[in-house]
């Protein structure tokens, strides 16, 4: 995800999606077993990818600083979250973070971006102000959305965690963030535009 401050005020949210598609040509080996996978499946210890290492990991993986092919949705947006422009494209992006939803937690609760790799290019306090301007937009999107008579539909999930055989010793409920808001909402409303 990307956020600009535009001088009129709007902002630019961008949603940005590896292209693996310039890597997976059509019917040839490696295309035919990810269909038949058809995604990542991720299991309590592990992850079983859609894609091998090579590209998931590497070449797919929208690394820190490092120039990656994507698919775009950029939509400029008032401070209401009105859309008054809407882009869609094939893009080269260069990700200034790569951030977990508990480090992006830890900003909104107003502790200081540690610990994350930020590409040479971007200031850590940049990257912090962008989480934030994202936050409030998503709270703008969520209220509006209960407004226009959404309902709530949560279901519990578990947490588990393995001891060093990669057995499970204990459980606890996860608990949805504002972190988690942020892309939910932003996601769901840029699918709104996908879609029409």
């Amino acid at each position: 995800m990307s956020i600009k401050f535009n001088d009129d005020g709007t902002y630019d949210v961008g949603i940005h999606i590896a292209d693996a598609s310039f890597h997976v040509k059509p019917n040839t080996a490696l295309d035919r077993d990810a269909r038949k996978r058809a995604t990542s499946v991720y299991l309590v210890q592990r992850v079983v990818p859609m894609l091998p290492p090579a590209l998931s990991e590497a070449l797919c993986s929208l690394a820190p600083g490092e120039e990656r092919l994507a698919f775009s949705v950029v939509l400029t947006l008032t401070k209401e979250a009105k859309v008054i422009k809407k882009w869609f494209g094939k893009t080269v992006i260069k990700s200034a973070a790569k951030l977990s939803y508990e480090t992006v937690q830890r900003v909104l609760d107003g502790e200081p971006l540690a610990g994350v790799s930020v590409a040479s290019e971007h200031e850590v306090t940049s990257v912090e102000n962008d989480i934030r301007l994202l936050h409030e937009l998503a709270k703008v999107l969520t209220a509006r959305r209960f407004q226009n008579g959404a309902i709530r539909l949560e279901s519990p999930r578990l947490s588990f965690k393995l001891n060093d055989q990669g057995l499970p010793v204990d459980c606890s409920q996860s608990v949805s963030t504002e972190a988690n808001s942020i892309v939910e909402e932003v996601w769901a409303f840029t699918m709104e535009f996908t879609v029409r």
